[in-house]
């Protein structure tokens, strides 16, 4: 199992187009990609342009596997529109 914690910055005039865009990303990742255990977009309490999606996959391999899906490459140009600079993405192992 892995954790990935993806941040994102974004426009404040372009919040709720990401939202709404994050939410149709978040609905096609859960019905369809193998390995996905959690999919959900969070935001920050203090900022509110700041939002996180955050993941729980079955293996790396599924997330990878996401990545390469439609429904990703099909929104993640629309989502990096309203992004103010580069996201920050982590991926996280449970520790042993």
């Amino acid at each position: 199992m892995i954790k990935v914690v993806a941040k994102h910055f974004i426009k404040a005039e372009k919040l709720d187009e990401y939202i709404e865009l994050s939410k149709q990303l978040v609905e096609a990742t859960l019905k369809n990609d193998r390995g996905c255990v959690s999919y959900a977009l969070f935001q920050d309490m203090k900022d509110p342009c700041i939002v996180a999606m955050i993941e729980e996959w079955d293996s790396r391999e599924d997330a990878d596997e996401h990545l390469k899906s439609d429904h990703f490459l099909n929104l993640v140009g629309r989502l990096a529109e309203c992004s103010e600079k580069p996201s920050d993405i982590n991926y996280f192992a449970p520790v042993k």
